[in-house]
């Protein structure tokens, strides 16, 4: 079935924010988004670099001019441009001008979220590249937005769509609520043995200046090999793992980034290692991963910009779970060297923290409660893979009217 199509000016209010001021920022108050806030809280990211408003700013706002509403739509207009997100019941923030478009006041023949789902097929964010301006930094304007055409299918048609597409969309949240919840209790497991020293039978063990009896004093170089070789097939089409699949709060890496390349160029890493940003800001923000569900079990290639981190003496459970520990993050933060915006984490500092090796039980025991954590989310991710690409699938069908509802 073919729609008509329509465009989306005569459909809703296509506008901007008002301009903020860099002295208008403050340091707590109303969140203040710009494009890379709007990203990550599209993709479930907690925002790595929050900016404020005042309240009496938000109010003063609001009220002189409004502010987004429930099924709302922004869309990210420079740089990185194409990515929507719907306003929600329990959102409260104001955003910034220019950086995103703000999409309102829609009629009762154009569904918000159709329209959402329509920008990220591949139809509609081909439509909406071919309408940026710009060479060097690609951008939208409010004036070509108004022009764009997409799809009109009867309102009825529209929410049908948006049911069946939202259905897999909601599996996927749920799924990412596990992951979060288990790698946290992963984490404070970890806390609980290695950083507060409450392992078990820590209470019949004799401590000598901090260390408990049976553990030995050390440095992360006897226990973690640091970017280790690894010699690849170079006929061997490899996966390419960016620093955009990297997540600043998650051990799971994002394997909608990765490419394909022949190449053996960059860092080099296989399944059960962990992956650390070692430039600003990316290491700042927490940029960190377990390397999981690689194809090839000889490895894959990837930045290089990460820092490869290997058991030697651990579990790579553990040696993920120490990446993420607020004073193993400080030591690679307080390590980087080199001029502004392209400092560095230095591996032989890095190699140099001190670290206190558990006996041999202590770290089986640890790997042996952890392990089924790390498969469940492993499992969780795969699901959400797999749904992933299931709604992609079906969105042209439903998009183009090939699938009749």
């Amino acid at each position: 079935m073919n729609w008509g199509k329509s465009k989306i000016g005569d459909h809703c209010e296509i506008t901007s924010s008002k301009r903020i001021f860099y002295s208008e920022y403050v340091d707590q108050g109303v969140p203040f988004y710009r494009s890379k806030e709007i990203i990550e809280r599209s993709q479930g990211e907690p925002i790595s670099e929050p900016l404020f408003i005042s309240e009496d700013k938000y109010d003063e706002i609001r009220e002189k001019y409004g502010v987004p509403q429930p099924g709302d739509m922004l869309l990210t207009s420079v740089g990185t441009i194409g990515i929507p997100y719907i306003i929600n019941a329990d959102d409260h923030f104001y955003f910034k001008d220019g950086n995103l478009t703000w999409f309102k006041d829609f009629d009762d023949e154009l569904d918000p979220y159709f329209l959402s789902y329509w920008i990220k097929s591949a139809e509609g964010y081909g439509v909406l590249y071919n309408t940026t301006i710009g060479s060097s930094q690609k951008a939208l304007t409010i004036a070509a937005l108004k022009k764009v055409e997409c799809p009109l299918p009867p309102i009825v048609t529209q929410k049908k769509i948006v049911d069946i597409l939202s259905s897999f969309d909601n599996l996927i949240v749920n799924n990412q609520k596990q992951i979060n919840l288990l790698e946290e209790a992963a984490r404070r497991l970890y806390k609980e043995w290695f950083v507060d020293l409450r392992f078990p039978g820590y209470a019949e063990t004799e401590f000598v200046d901090g260390v408990p009896e049976g553990w030995q004093a050390c440095s992360l170089d006897d226990v973690i090999d640091f970017n280790p070789q690894l010699t690849l097939d170079k006929e061997r089409i490899k996966e390419s793992v960016p620093m955009s699949a990297l997540s600043t709060s998650s051990m799971v890496l994002d394997s909608r980034e990765f490419t394909k390349t022949m190449s053996n160029s960059g860092s080099k890493f296989q399944n059960g290692d962990t992956l650390l940003a070692r430039i600003t800001p990316c290491l700042e923000n927490g940029k960190t991963g377990f390397v999981d569900n690689i194809e090839s079990p000889e490895g894959a290639v990837g930045s290089t910009e990460f820092i490869v981190m290997r058991s030697k003496r651990l579990n790579p459970y553990m040696v993920y779970l120490l990446s993420r520990t607020e004073d193993f993050r400080k030591t690679a933060i307080n390590s980087m060297t080199g001029s502004d915006g392209r400092q560095r984490a230095q591996v032989n500092k890095i190699k140099s923290y001190s670290y206190v090796l558990p006996p041999k039980d202590i770290i089986s025991a640890f790997g042996k409660n952890v392990e089924p954590i790390f498969l469940k989310i492993s499992k969780c991710n795969r699901y959400c893979k797999e749904l992933a690409e299931a709604r992609d699938r079906l969105l042209p069908k439903l998009m183009s009217g090939e699938i009749e509802l």
